[in-house]
């Protein structure tokens, strides 16, 4: 008899990572068009009353659109994916390796994992400031990726990819281990409340997986690690309560990051702020240092991880 896991593993569909060999113009409407698909699905899901809702994006194909260094996933959250995330891992991740992640990181010396980033100012100003450093965005929102690979791709070329995907995923199955330098996790969205929460990035399941990415530091100075910021106060404190947690199985080193990971922190100054979304202040940042390997607890910890939802507590707006 099969367990009900390997069973929903072999009846999932099996899935290619399919390469588009159109015309550039081509590539850019059909990717226009995956965005307008998604944005009729979710006004569509939000008109629902019984509480269903429609995946917004394909959940049968990847795809990948090299004139942009950018590929679509399907959305892979939530336990009743299992046997998608299975079918993903087993017949795309080798493709995947070879088309983004290998191109990447021998496109420079440095390279760096970015995950929800919505400015295109700041991953310009980070790729201008030198080229030893080669850039991995990660989003679930095909839109802004797009908007950035277009602007990027042709100035940058080989330094910058793109992929529309969960994090937890990504970092889970498809990224090889100990092949980022530095994750940046800029304005991550705070969920506020208890029954959102679980849609937090943020927390110590995330830490483990990114710390299991990462490279170790070669000595105290070295930068390597993750770095995140917020213009929310009580979002910072959770995120910090999280690493805490996480420390207990795996070696961070807390650091200053306008010391360590200076360059990684936003512009500021209204007239020249790259975030749009910040607008409850000035940024609270913090930043660690992966300080030793992964450890053989934390291993298994990633390799279990489940996708189930998990609820903490709600953020209160008075501390804002």
């Amino acid at each position: 008899m099969l367990s009900s896991r390997r069973h929903t593993i072999l009846l999932a569909p099996k899935l290619m990572f399919i390469t588009r060999s159109s015309t550039a113009e081509q590539q850019k409407e059909e990717l226009h068009d995956a965005v307008r698909r998604h944005d009729s699905l979710v006004a569509d899901n939000l008109k629902r009353r019984n509480g269903s809702a429609h995946a917004t994006y394909d959940e049968e194909v990847a795809v990948h659109f090299p004139a942009f260094q950018l590929a679509i996933l399907p959305p892979t959250n939530g336990v009743h994916r299992e046997g998608l995330r299975g079918s993903l891992a087993t017949h795309v991740t080798e493709e995947f390796r070879r088309l983004l992640v290998q191109p990447w990181t021998s496109a420079a010396k440095r390279h760096v994992l970015i995950v929800g980033s919505r400015s295109v100012g700041y991953l310009q100003r980070q790729l201008a400031m030198d080229k030893a450093h080669s850039v991995f965005v990660v989003d679930h929102a095909l839109s802004a990726l797009l908007d950035a690979a277009t602007a990027l791709v042709p100035r940058y070329g080989p330094r910058v990819h793109f992929v529309r995907s969960d994090a937890p995923f990504l970092l889970q199955r498809l990224m090889p281990p100990t092949t980022a330098d530095v994750c940046v996790v800029p304005m991550p969205v705070p969920f506020w409340s208890e029954s959102g929460s679980y849609r937090r990035l943020v927390t110590r399941e995330f830490l483990c997986l990114v710390h299991r990415v990462l490279r170790v530091r070669e000595g105290p100075a070295d930068p390597r690690g993750i770095v995140t910021f917020t213009d929310t106060a009580p979002l910072a404190e959770f995120m910090m309560e999280q690493l805490e947690e996480s420390r207990l199985i795996v070696p961070w080193t807390r650091k200053d990051p306008a010391e360590s990971y200076g360059r990684w922190l936003p512009i500021q100054s209204p007239p020249d702020r790259e975030f749009q979304q910040q607008r409850l202040g000035d940024v609270v940042a913090w930043a660690a240092s992966k300080s030793g390997p992964t450890s053989t607890q934390a291993e298994e910890a990633v390799q279990s991880f489940d996708y189930k939802r998990r609820y903490y507590r709600a953020l209160s707006r008075e501390e804002a």
